[in-house]
């Protein structure tokens, strides 16, 4: 394009900087608003347990049943666990809701900080070849800038793969190429995304002299 590299980096910064801020302020909300309601279903289940024990117990009982266990050893069961009750209402969220209750000091601030941090030190690594290129090989060309910002993009995305497959069963390096081509394929449609806009300004303007 014709962009130099200090308007890249002073576009690529100020848009980093703002969606990093909208992802950690994102991670924060979505977080508290799921707390919320992971708490009010529990004071639900609370309330329900304490004045109504006999229609939880038979819900549990049905839920065993279902997945294959006889009836007489899921009330057993059942029954067994009803006789601790924050322990059976934790069962009840997990089992029956399918929800997690958080710890005590679970802090949705902290998971947004970390989300924005995160983001701003994956999202400056491309960045450097803009920054650091210039000083290191005087002269080079805003083409080598961009494929050598490709090249550490595409590094990184691969090591973000590979560091994933430790949460998961995958080989580290199925992982990686499983996150580099996804990446890729996302910053691929982001970039002829871009082209087209161009093109359909350039051709609006033209056709639009002021």
């Amino acid at each position: 394009g014709k962009l130099g590299a200090e308007v890249i980096l002073i576009l690529g910064v100020s848009n980093i900087v703002a969606d990093a801020v909208s992802m950690g302020v994102g991670d924060t909300v979505s977080t508290m608003a799921y707390n919320e309601h992971v708490k009010h279903e529990l004071r639900r289940e609370c309330w329900e347990f304490d004045n109504f024990p006999e229609g939880e117990i038979e819900e549990m009982v049905d839920l065993y049943e279902n997945r294959g266990l006889p009836r007489e050893k899921a009330q057993v069961v059942v029954k067994t666990m009803a006789k601790y009750r924050d322990f059976f209402i934790d069962v009840m969220m997990c089992e029956e809701l399918k929800l997690q209750v958080p710890d005590e000091d679970d802090n949705p601030a902290k998971e947004g900080f970390v989300t924005f941090v995160s983001f701003l030190i994956f999202g400056f690594l491309p960045l450097i070849g803009y920054a650091i290129s210039p000083l290191l090989f005087n002269g080079m060309s805003e083409t080598t800038l961009f494929v050598v910002a490709c090249g550490i993009t595409m590094t990184v995305l691969f090591i973000l793969g590979a560091f994933k497959s430790k949460f998961s069963t995958k080989s580290w390096v199925r992982s990686g190429l499983e996150f580099l081509l996804l990446g890729s394929a996302a910053a691929t449609t982001s970039y002829f995304t871009g082209l087209v806009v161009k093109s359909l300004g350039e051709e609006w303007f033209a056709a639009h002299p002021q």
